[in-house]
C-alpha cells in the first residue's frame, strides 16, 4: 500500500468522486472537499497531508489562491493543479509557486497516479539528497538605507541572518570572509555597480542566488542582470511579501542546484567505480582464458541447449576449427555420438548424480577425422541450483 495521505479540493462532486475511488484503490488515504475555504482550513489546522491536488476554477478562493497559500504555510507539500481551463497565465503561475504539474480535464485516472508516483518519486529523491534544514545567510548590498530596513526589518522579523555591504568591492571582501547562499544587490551603486558585482561573482565561481533590486527600472538593465545569472529582478519601493516570496522561491532553486550537484558527483563516482570494477572483472577474465588454453586438455562449455558457449585454444587447435566456426553451434558437431553427456538422458543422469569421468567419446575432426578421447564432465548452475549448461574436459 502506498500509504500517502492526499487532499482533492475540487467544486465538482463527479471529480471528487472520482479521483477518491481511483486514488483510494491505488493505496493512498484520500480525503475530498467541495469548497476552497475548507480545504484551506483542513491544511491550516495542521492536518498531514503529503499530496494537494486543486481545482483552480473555484468560488471564494480559486486555485491559485489555495496554492500560494498551502505553500506559505506547508512549504514541503506536493500541489498538482487541475483544471478544465488551461491558460498560458495559469501554468506560469503554477509553476512560479512550485506547483509539481499541471493536469487538464477531462481526467484521465492512470496520467493522475502516474503524476503522483512522479512526485513522490522526486520528494524521496529530494530529501535523500537534502541540505541540512537552515535559513539561508543573505548579504544585502546597498548604499542607502534600504539596506538596513531590508536586513533589520524585513529579513530578521522571517528569522533570516542577513549582513550589509555598502557598495561591490565591500561584498567581494565579504565573500572572501565566509559564504552566503544570497545576494540581494542595488543596481546602482557608486564604484562598482549590481552588474559589475554579478560578474564578479561569476568570476569566482561562488555558489550563489542573486538578486537585483532597483529604484530605476529597464528593460535594458533588466535583460543584463538575467544575462549575467541573476534570480530575479525587483523593483523600490520592496514590497515585504514580495522580496520574501522571491527569496523562499530563489533558495529552494538554489538547493536543488546544490542537490543536482551532489547527485552528478555521486554518479559520477559510481561511474568511475564500474569502470574500475569492470576493468578488473575483464583482467580476471582474460587471466582465465589464457590459464584455460594453456590446459593440454580440451575444454568445452555449453548452454542449457546444448549449444557450445565457450571452447579453449586446445579443443580448437586438436579438432581443427575456429572458435568462431563452433560457439553457439550444437555439441553434436564434436562428436560422432548421438548419446553424451551434454544432453538428453546422460545430461538428466549428471544432474541426478552429479560429476562423470571416463566417459568415452569420439571427436570429429574438420576434416571427418575422428580422434578417440576420454571426457570428464560436470553441470554448471546458477544461485538457484537450476542447470545452465554443461563443462567438460577431455583427453585424448
Amino acid at each position: 500500500m502506498a500509504g500517502e495521505r492526499i487532499l482533492v479540493i475540487d467544486d465538482e462532486e463527479i471529480i471528487c468522486s472520482l479521483l477518491k475511488d481511483t486514488l483510494t484503490d491505488e493505496g493512498y488515504y484520500v480525503e475530498t472537499v467541495t469548497n476552497s475555504i475548507e480545504g484551506l482550513e483542513k491544511l491550516i489546522r495542521g492536518e498531514p497531508f503529503d499530496i494537494l491536488l486543486t481545482d483552480i476554477r473555484m468560488p471564494k478562493k480559486d486555485g491559485m489562491q489555495v496554492l500560494k497559500e498551502a505553500k506559505n504555510r506547508i512549504p514541503d507539500i506536493i500541489i498538482i493543479i487541475i483544471t478544465g481551463y488551461p491558460s498560458i497565465e495559469t501554468i506560469r503561475e503554477a509553476s512560479e509557486y512550485n506547483a509539481f504539474d499541471y493536469i487538464t480535464k477531462p481526467l484521465d485516472p492512470d496520467e493522475v497516479c502516474e503524476c503522483i508516483k512522479r512526485a513522490m518519486d522526486a520528494r524521496k529523491l529530494s530529501r535523500e539528497f537534502k541540505v541540512p534544514e537552515k535559513p539561508p545567510r543573505i548579504l544585502v548590498v546597498d548604499d542607502m538605507q534600504s539596506a538596513l530596513f531590508l536586513s533589520e526589518g524585513i529579513l530578521q522579523d522571517e528569522g533570516y541572518h542577513a549582513e550589509i555591504a555598502q557598495n561591490g568591492q565591500e561584498a567581494l571582501e565579504r565573500f572572501r570572509q565566509k559564504h552566503f547562499d544570497i545576494v540581494i544587490a542595488d543596481l546602482h551603486m557608486p564604484g562598482m555597480d549590481g552588474i559589475e558585482l554579478l560578474k564578479n561573482i561569476n568570476k569566482l565561481n561562488i555558489k550563489t542566488l542573486c538578486i537585483i533590486m532597483t529604484a530605476r527600472p529597464s528593460i535594458e538593465s533588466a535583460i543584463e542582470s538575467f544575462r549575467r545569472g541573476a534570480y530575479d529582478y525587483i523593483t523600490k519601493p520592496i514590497d515585504p511579501d514580495t522580496i520574501i516570496n522571491t527569496i523562499q522561491r530563489g533558495f529552494e532553486k538554489h538547493n536543488l542546484e546544490v542537490n543536482t550537484d551532489k547527485l552528478l558527483n555521486r554518479l559520477q563516482d559510481l561511474r568511475q567505480q564500474m569502470i574500475d570494477e569492470n576493468a578488473a572483472l575483464l583482467r580476471e577474465r582474460d587471466f582465465a582464458h589464457t590459464i584455460i588454453d594453456a590446459t593440454p586438455d580440451i575444454i568445452v562449455a555449453t548452454d542449457e541447449h546444448a549449444n557450445i558457449r565457450a571452447i579453449n585454444r586446445t579443443a580448437t587447435e586438436l579438432l581443427g576449427y575456429k572458435k568462431e566456426d563452433l560457439l553457439g553451434k550444437s555439441i553434436d558437431i564434436l562428436f560422432a555420438e548421438k548419446k553424451n553427456f551434454f544432453k538428453g538422458m546422460d545430461f538428466e543422469k549428471l544432474l541426478r548424480e552429479g560429476p562423470v569421468s571416463n566417459y568415452p567419446l569420439t571427436c570429429i575432426t574438420n576434416k571427418g577425422n575422428r580422434i578417440k578421447t576420454t571426457w570428464s564432465g560436470a553441470p554448471i548452475l546458477d544461485k538457484e541450483e537450476a542447470a545452465k549448461g554443461v563443462v567438460g574436459i577431455g583427453r585424448k
